[in-house]
């Protein structure tokens, strides 16, 4: 072996086996090259980045379907370069768009199942209304929140019951041996996407995301920043004021959202994704970060927080609205 070869790097992401964030993880990061580890829960993930246990994270943020994952957001609202967040050190370093395809299994050993009771991740409900409304209305079919799809398949396959259904992935069906009843019982087969983000610990010098990178048919490279800030809200315009600086800098803004802040009754954390407008220009990366550096110091004058959780290449391919994969 080559004195030159990368060590395996340590990739978390939230468990069991067979989720979709495993999924994600494995099309990102290489499991032939790195170790992946499952994560019972978002906030362990958060831990384990922060203190470096691991090198990087895949997590999901928001689904195309059913929105944002609120969770996530509001672990989220508790990083950056603060004396007074949880996780100051984490970063977002690249996103990555995963389709999802959603299968309705029983237990192999169920050679007529009349299904009463179906159990999957509670996001999935909606994402597959359609389906179930028609097939298995709520009010003849109990539902069963579990904690991820490939925990949903794991329990209907270690039960072996006949009445008990799940909805997972492909890959959950496939590592536990499930019969497959149908497939793609999403509500708009082929639009329905999730979104993850890659974290890491900003101290953490890794590298590992180049292959994923370049592999990525953007050939605009444009950026995207993750931005989170609080305002005085006893102050007419103050949203308005925050938001005219990205218009300032001549960014685009890809997302807002907003979570409780925990702080105090009634005050909300802005999360905003930005991204560089094409202005015909050949800027530099230097010029890029330059200017995102001058937006950040002009908003400051504006909101009571400020933080920058990261800089990661738009991985959206705009001009189609397709996501783009390998």
């Amino acid at each position: 072996m080559s004195d030159d070869v990368s060590p395996a790097l340590n990739i978390a992401y939230l468990g069991p086996e067979a989720s979709f964030s495993h999924q994600a993880a494995i099309e990102v990061f290489s499991p032939s090259t790195n170790v992946l580890h499952p994560i019972p829960s978002f906030s362990a993930i958060f831990s384990a980045i922060q203190s470096s246990t691991h090198d990087f994270a895949v997590i999901p943020i928001e689904n195309s379907t059913n929105g944002s994952v609120v969770q996530v957001l509001d672990l989220l609202s508790q990083c950056g370069l603060d004396s007074s967040a949880a996780y100051p050190d984490l970063e977002v370093v690249a996103e990555y768009y995963l389709p999802v395809h959603h299968c309705l299994f029983v237990s192999s050993t169920s050679t007529n199942p009349d299904i009463r009771t179906i159990y999957t991740h509670p996001q999935v409900w909606g994402q597959c209304n359609k389906y179930l409304s028609s097939n298995f209305p709520p009010n003849q079919v109990e539902r069963i929140d579990v904690g991820s799809t490939s925990a949903a398949a794991q329990l209907v396959s270690r039960d072996g019951n006949a009445s008990n259904a799940a909805i997972a992935s492909k890959l959950a069906g496939q590592r536990h041996n499930l019969i497959c009843l149908a497939e793609n019982i999403e509500d708009e087969p082929g639009s329905n996407t999730t979104r993850f983000f890659v974290v890491r610990n900003r101290h953490q010098r890794t590298t590992g995301l180049e292959q994923y990178l370049s592999s990525r048919p953007n050939q605009k490279q444009k950026y995207k920043s993750l931005i989170t800030f609080t305002i005085p809200h006893t102050k007419p315009g103050a949203l308005a004021d925050a938001l005219a600086v990205f218009n300032q800098y001549h960014f685009n803004l890809t997302s807002i959202d907003t979570r409780p802040s925990r702080k105090r009754n009634w005050q909300y954390v802005f999360f905003v994704e930005c991204e560089e407008a094409d202005n015909g220009n050949t800027g530099s990366i230097d010029d890029e970060e330059e200017n995102l550096k001058n937006l950040l110091t002009d908003l400051q004058k504006f909101t009571e927080s400020l933080r920058h959780l990261g800089r990661f290449q738009d991985q959206l391919l705009r001009e189609d609205g397709i996501h783009s994969k390998s």
